[in-house]
């Protein structure tokens, strides 16, 4: 199991000195690589070694700036986050910003653990992807197409075709939504919706209370009644 690294971002010494110890307590494979007090010191490494750093543990209010404004500095993020605070009416921003998790404190073991390890598994499924999924076979009029599963966004029931939408491109196949899943792998998608199959890896948000999940190019998607407990889980 790869470790995991990490930092801690709170205005307060004494949470630090709290959060540090009760992962300490964890028997779970992370390690706390910095702790910051003052925010512009963490964007400020974060600059330099974001590409070294797992997860952020982040609280929200703080002095100068807060921890959604601190995650509008990065455009893109190799970083996950986990949101620690006191305050429980930011849990919502929280999903729309894509953290692994939102802690109150105090914070339990308990809640603590199970938010690590999302992010273990998170890491695990992304640096598996590359290695293990092949390319995949599309029949598409005369010819067969080749297409990487990473490059596929997300795939539209239409009747008896298939729309597959890639970064790039869009290609409609005279195949059901059912047969383009048996050949997308498993750990890098999900049929959110009869009509739907997203790619997770291009997932940015998911509305509770709408019970939509957004991509990475904005567009958002239903989530049935039947997968939304299976969906999360992935997440």
């Amino acid at each position: 199991m790869s470790n995991i690294n990490s930092i801690i971002i709170d205005d307060e010494i004494n949470a630090i000195k709290t959060l540090k110890w009760e992962l300490n307590g964890l028997d779970l494979p992370l390690s706390i690589i910095e702790k910051f007090v003052d925010v512009h010191d963490a964007i400020e490494y974060l600059t330099y070694h974001a590409h070294k750093i797992d997860l952020i543990f982040l609280d929200i209010q703080m002095p100068d700036m807060n921890g959604f404004d601190f995650l509008e500095r990065f455009t893109t993020r190799n970083f996950e986050v986990i949101f620690v605070t006191a305050f429980d009416e930011y849990a919502i921003q929280a999903i729309k910003e894509s953290a692994i998790d939102y802690i109150l404190k105090p914070v339990e073991p308990e809640g603590l653990t199970r938010a690590i390890n999302k992010a273990i598994n998170k890491k695990q499924v992304h640096h598996k992807a590359p290695q293990n999924f092949k390319k995949i076979s599309i029949p598409v009029g005369s010819e067969i197409i080749f297409i990487d599963p990473h490059d596929i966004t997300y795939c539209k029931s239409d009747g008896n075709y298939t729309h597959i939408f890639t970064i790039n491109d869009e290609l409609m196949i005279a195949k059901t939504l059912k047969y383009i899943a048996n050949l997308l792998p498993e750990a890098l998608f999900f049929r959110i919706h009869q009509s739907y199959i997203i790619n997770l890896k291009y997932i940015v948000a998911f509305d509770k209370s709408t019970g939509y999940v957004k991509l990475t190019n904005q567009l958002t998607f239903p989530v049935s009644r039947s997968k939304k407990s299976e969906f999360l889980e992935r997440l």
